[in-house]
């Protein structure tokens, strides 16, 4: 499959649930993984009302009509999320290096960050300007995210989200955090929390 072919959003991310329809949401549903999660129990929750006789006679029908609702729904997020294989694994693998690297180098350090030398003026900058490099594999995968280049560049904020998306796809971290570099360490010191960082850690 062409990359420009793999759908991202399925029709259940779009208006009216249908295939050719407008996206209506920023991430896919198949990656939301809470609220696939709140689905499957809301499922569970009916089935066992209905099984263990909770639910009035009268409102059974609904309630039957509601569970099969719900497995539609759920059955249209699980069918929504691409199969990747072969060649284009590899591609999307490729993408996610490159944009990841460069979101690292584009963060402040959590050295800087120490030292209070964050200019939040420039990391606002680097957030909505358009900054990241884009090469003709990623730009081919753009259009399917909702997201149009300039000059061959999408911002941080923009490059997080290829990130998250095809990230989810790889089985590979989606949290931006994770990349930014410790200066003190020349290495990556991701997951350290705001209190690690005030005590110096």
């Amino acid at each position: 499959m062409a990359l420009d072919k793999i759908e991202f959003f399925g029709a259940v991310d779009k208006k009216g649930k249908h295939a050719d329809g407008k996206v209506t949401s920023e991430y896919p549903a198949w990656y939301l993984d809470t609220h696939i999660q709140e689905l499957q129990e809301e499922i569970n929750k009916y089935e066992n009302s209905i099984k263990n006789n909770l639910i009035p006679e009268k409102e059974m029908p609904r309630s039957r009509e509601e569970v099969k609702r719900l497995k539609e729904r759920m059955t249209l997020i699980i069918k929504s999320k691409p199969k990747i294989t072969g060649k284009d694994l590899d591609t999307l693998n490729g993408i996610y290096k490159d944009l990841t690297g460069q979101i690292g180098d584009s963060m402040f350090t959590y050295t800087e960050m120490q030292k209070g030398l964050v200019s939040a003026h420039e990391e606002a900058r680097r957030m909505i300007n358009p900054i990241i490099s884009v090469n003709s594999e990623c730009a081919s995968i753009l259009p399917q995210l909702g997201i149009k280049p300039q000059d061959g560049k999408i911002s941080r904020n923009q490059a997080g989200k290829v990130i998250k998306i095809i990230g989810r796809l790889l089985g590979e971290r989606t949290d931006t955090e994770y990349f930014r570099k410790d200066q003190a360490y020349g290495t990556y010191r991701g997951g350290r929390s705001l209190a690690e960082l005030e005590a110096g850690a």
